[in-house]
């Protein structure tokens, strides 16, 4: 065998090893994706005591309401009211610290109690968590806000231009009319 075949041997398998390694990747990130993506929601029975331990996913401050997450992926919307006490685990006979309400945040692993109420949602009697998930969550509200926020400024003004593009587009066309009018006219 020649130097150039067994060159090109050896190049056309590193090529086939590196195709199968990639598209098994591929596939795998596929695969987990299509796992996160699969969410459903829970509707809580009007009375029905629940608890529920998860991720706050969402928070609506209009509302009052936050969603919460468990892991297996089932999301339940969480109605708070001035009832509901908000805690922090721990303590000394596990009595531990109040919170506020605002200090439920997107990012905060909570455990919360309550009964279902007439909407399907969760009305919340009492919320607790971790102190140190609240710092991770204070955390990330402080670096995700001020990029979301960015984000939302970008989104108006890519609609913006896309509404100009639209009404220019309008405008050439009417020109076009108006420049094959006048050439028709001419001859």
């Amino acid at each position: 065998m020649t130097d150039n075949s067994s060159t090109r041997i050896r190049l056309v398998t590193f090529a086939s090893a590196l195709v199968l390694a990639l598209s098994s990747f591929a596939f795998a990130q596929d695969s987990m994706s299509g796992q996160t993506s699969s969410t459903s929601t829970r509707t809580v029975a009007s009375g029905e005591k629940v608890k529920v331990k998860g991720l706050v996913t969402a928070r609506d401050f209009d509302s009052n309401t936050i969603t919460v997450r468990d892991e297996n992926g089932v999301s339940t919307r969480v109605q708070l009211s001035d009832a509901t006490r908000v805690r922090q685990k721990g303590g000394f006979f596990g009595g531990g610290k109040n919170y506020a309400q605002t200090n439920i945040l997107r990012g905060l692993r909570v455990e919360v109690e309550g009964r279902g109420d007439a909407a399907g949602n969760l009305a919340a009697t009492k919320v607790e968590f971790n102190g140190g998930d609240l710092k991770v969550a204070q955390s990330l509200e402080a670096r995700v806000d001020p990029v979301e926020n960015r984000v939302n400024t970008a989104e108006t003004r890519i609609g913006q231009v896309e509404q100009n593009a639209q009404r220019l587009s309008g405008q050439l066309d009417e020109l076009a009319a108006i420049s094959n009018a006048a050439r028709g006219g001419a001859a």
